[in-house]
């Protein structure tokens, strides 16, 4: 069953509307008091709370309807009733104002008839006093006849109905003055505690009449300040602010009484500026009209060109730069258009709605790079959807809490796709994330007891890791601590306002422990340099062995220097591999001299007999590399000749000719001009590295 507030959004202009108030979509409320246009403004207040506003005011209008129904018992004075009527016709309630007026005017009708009926009990009365004087009831006690007086002004001293309060004061006075005479000190005691009534309700009745000469200077002031500010629109000839003038007319209607003998003039001049702007707003709207009309006819020529462009595109289409320059510049043309006529907006958005979709569908069938983009962001967008709607399957909503705004952030990353598909997979989207909110708003309780789970469960961690801080074993350390960082993460989100404190805590024991990890490291780091000085020295007697005069003898001294090589430890990071390098180099230098000593290579004994360092020794081994591979291929191509020459042997000589001859006679003059080649290049062979070993000399 629909709410009072959503039949009145469906069958009113208003956010609200029944037969007292009306709420403008500006959220103003208005009483309907007076002719439209002309009513007045209650305050500016939230749509969700004009209910409980309403219910105010019908209230503050019973408390006035039973302060009326009270004095009228009591048979108020003309000032008393004066005063109440000024107080309903300046405070804002919701009911019969009128109905309350009359009553009061019919009780001050009342008030000043005169009654005959009595005077001439009241003359003889008046005869019989004159003969007894003056003196009061002698059966009367006096202390009873205070008291009374007392307890009445009292209890009238706190009221707030300030002008009856006075008057009924003035009558206890004179009921004290006529009372009987005693000398009581009780009585005096009696007439102490009169005087405080009196005294403390003058005191609160001239502090309430000063806030309210205050509160009248602060709606002087505001007035002021609202025609001057009306006065600015008209001379400025501000005549599209409507809002704004509606803002100050119900601001000005809702403000109450001024100072006495200020402000003369004021509501009449306000009348005269609110007419003028009338004036020029009509104006002003039939201007509109005429600019939304323009509006109309350019937005119609936009459209028909974006048409045009979207007819162009087939299957041949190949300039698509082109084509969406064009278009996005008619887009844009169209967005900065202002508004049309009301009754053709509907049809001309539709159309505009429509081309965008022709066009954006055309693209996506006729350019494939537009396709696979398309293709690529639905894609994304869809599984973005799919995430979404398994969260409300999650079994952990304290974590699925926190994935659904990580979620919207990737959303808003993805590219836009055209608009009919992305209003789709928004729909979807959106369905799916509003589902779990209203799923996560029915289980608060059960997100913080999940959220407590995770809780102690970082309190455990955070235990773990102050127990691993103080470890010598940095490199187990390190791979615990680690462990307890992946854990942490893959554990879901406790409270908000424990969050930041268990971090801190974690997050220090952590700290503690690589500091001490780094201070470690930095003498390890010293080590380190010395070990790589140690090796250094290692490897210059290495190099050294590399030119021994007896390579055998050479590796034995080797040996011992590797040992201390491997001894010395462990280098910067950066130097390992550096170190190593040049260690093998070194050692190889040693070991070749070695094998090339004991084998019966004439060049490889020379060579390891060789004043050469390491780079010249790897160039010649390199060179003797290439010229034994030449020299295999040269000893190929010599059997090959002597096979073809062999074979010339099985023809018989003709004078005739003979073509099997001549291809044999070919290819033995092809291979002998490849073994020419092949000899060249191991003369040249031999002479670089000759040259090489008389540069060493």
């Amino acid at each position: 069953m629909k709410s009072t507030m959503e039949e009145q959004k469906e069958t009113s202009p208003y956010l609200y509307e029944d037969k007292h108030v009306f709420l403008t979509k500006e959220n103003e409320l208005f009483l309907k008091d007076g002719t439209p246009g002309d009513q007045t403004k209650v305050g500016e207040i939230a749509e969700d709370e004009v209910e409980q506003k309403i219910a105010e005011l019908k209230n503050r209008f019973e408390e006035l309807q039973a302060k009326v129904t009270r004095l009228l018992e009591e048979g108020p004075a003309p000032a008393t009733l004066a005063s109440l009527d000024s107080e309903i016709r300046e405070t804002v309630f919701i009911g019969s104002a009128e109905d309350l007026l009359v009553r009061l005017e019919e009780a001050q009708q009342d008030s000043g008839k005169v009654d005959t009926s009595g005077v001439e009990e009241e003359t003889e009365s008046s005869v019989d006093e004159e003969a007894t004087g003056d003196e009061s009831d002698p059966s009367e006690d006096p202390v009873v006849y205070y008291r009374d007086i007392v307890s009445k002004a009292q209890e009238l001293a706190k009221q707030t109905d300030w002008p009856y309060v006075s008057m009924e004061l003035d009558n206890l006075s004179r009921e004290w003055s006529d009372g009987p005479e005693t000398d009581s000190d009780e009585v005096k005691e009696l007439f102490a505690k009169f005087n405080d009534a009196v005294k403390d309700f003058e005191k609160r009745k001239e502090e309430h009449y000063e806030e309210l000469n205050k509160q009248r200077e602060k709606n002087l002031e505001t007035k002021k300040r609202l025609l001057e500010e009306f006065e600015g629109i008209i001379s400025n000839k501000t005549w599209t602010a409507t809002r704004r003038v509606n803002q100050i007319k119900g601001q000005w209607n809702s403000i109450g009484a001024l100072p006495s003998g200020k402000g003369d003039g004021w509501d009449e001049r306000f009348e005269e500026l609110l007419e003028i702007f009338n004036d020029h707003k009509v104006d002003r709207l039939v201007q509109q009209r005429q600019k939304r009309e323009d509006n109309l006819m350019v937005k119609l020529t936009v459209l028909e060109k974006m048409e045009r462009v979207t007819k162009s595109i087939d299957h041949e289409t190949d300039n698509w730069d082109e084509i969406d320059e064009n278009f996005e510049a008619l887009t844009k043309q169209w967005k900065k258009i202002g508004r049309v006529p009301k009754e053709k907006a509907d049809d001309v958005w539709g159309r505009y709605k429509s081309v965008q979709d022709d066009f954006y569908d055309l693209k996506y069938r006729y350019n494939p790079e537009h396709q696979s983009k398309v293709d690529k962001f639905s894609t994304k967008k869809e599984r973005l959807c799919e995430e979404a709607e398994a969260l409300l399957e999650a079994d952990d909503l304290a974590i699925a809490a926190r994935k659904i705004n990580k979620l919207h952030r990737r959303w808003k990353k993805i590219g836009n796709l055209p608009q009919r598909t992305e209003d789709k997979l928004w729909a979807r989207f959106k369905s799916a994330t509003d589902a779990f909110n209203e799923l996560k708003s029915k289980n608060q309780d059960k997100i913080k007891e999940q959220e407590e789970q995770h809780y102690q469960q970082k309190l455990d961690l955070i235990d773990q890791a102050n127990a691993i801080k103080d470890t010598d074993d940095f490199d187990k350390g390190h791979s615990r601590m680690q462990n307890l960082m992946d854990r942490w993460k893959k554990i879901g989100p406790v409270a908000r306002k424990k969050s930041n404190k268990i971090w801190k805590q974690f997050k220090g024991a952590m700290d503690e422990f690589y500091d001490r990890r780094r201070e470690h490291f930095k003498e390890v780091k010293e080590q380190r340099k010395e070990n790589l000085e140690e090796k250094k020295e290692i490897l210059d007697k290495l190099h050294e062995l590399g030119r021994h005069e007896d390579p055998i003898e050479a590796v034995e001294i080797a040996k011992g220097l590797q040992e201390k090589f491997k001894e010395a430890g462990y280098v910067p990071i950066k130097q390992k591999n550096k170190m190593w390098k040049q260690y093998r180099e070194a050692c190889d230098v040693i070991y070749d001299r070695f094998r090339a000593a004991k084998s019966g290579d004439k060049f490889d004994q020379e060579l390891a007999k060789a004043d050469l360092d390491t780079d010249e020794r790897q160039q010649i081994q390199k060179l003797r590399k290439e010229f034994k591979k030449v020299e295999k291929e040269a000893r190929a191509l010599k059997e090959e000749v002597l096979n073809f020459k062999e074979k010339k042997t099985y023809f018989s000589p003709s004078s005739g000719g003979n073509s099997l001859l001549d291809q044999v006679n070919e290819k033995i003059h092809k291979a002998e001009a490849k073994l020419k080649q092949k000899q060249q290049k191991m003369d040249a062979l031999t002479q670089e590295m000759d040259d090489i070993r008389a540069e060493a000399e």
